[in-house]
């Protein structure tokens, strides 16, 4: 009978979440995984073929994660896009080390915002979006899509520390971006 497998896939990947959000991917290595796990690498390799795989693993765990704490904001008041943006700022800057992850989409194929609009809760927020009522489903894609981009460059500036931005001025930005790419649509 083989040996009883201590140190599950769903252990490996949820330790290296923990260590990712505490130092960054860079700094996680087969060893200080096994360290922090209690165990030799095997397990890990066990779970996955290479670190690669597991950075893969971590990306969609990132994301999922991001996507779950953007979409609780929703239904705070405040249009969709502004909650949802404001809350992604929030979490870049705090989840700075996760936030490094996710923002390395060059590396990854992950979901494209066109096809998280397809999603329910991505069709939802397209019906949701202020003063857009008369565009077509196509327009409210792309009008997303241009202030998602908007709100992920500010996101990347201040999480970098190049620009520094309070609350009031970043919600002033969002709004005016976003009625800027609403006039270019209507």
């Amino acid at each position: 009978m083989p040996p009883k497998i201590k140190v599950s896939r769903e252990q490996v990947l949820d330790t290296a979440f923990e260590m990712t959000r505490e130092e960054g991917f860079e700094a996680l290595t087969a060893r200080k995984l096994a360290s922090r796990l209690g165990s030799s690498t095997q397990p890990i390799f066990r779970a996955y073929e290479n670190m690669e795989t597991l950075k893969e693993d971590l990306y969609y765990k990132s994301v999922d994660f991001f996507s779950g704490e953007m979409l609780k904001s929703v239904g705070s008041g405040e249009p969709a896009y502004l909650s949802m943006g404001m809350s992604y700022i929030e979490l870049a800057v705090g989840e700075r080390h996760l936030f490094g992850l996710v923002a390395s989409i060059e590396e990854h194929k992950g979901e494209e915002i066109h096809e998280f609009l397809q999603r329910g809760d991505g069709r939802e927020l397209l019906e949701e979006l202020p003063d857009a009522g008369d565009l077509t489903p196509e327009q409210k894609r792309e009008l997303f899509s241009m202030v998602w981009m908007f709100t992920h460059g500010v996101a990347t500036q201040v999480t970098s520390g190049i620009v520094k931005l309070g609350d009031k001025q970043i919600r002033e930005m969002l709004s005016r971006a976003y009625n800027g790419f609403l006039s270019t649509l209507k």
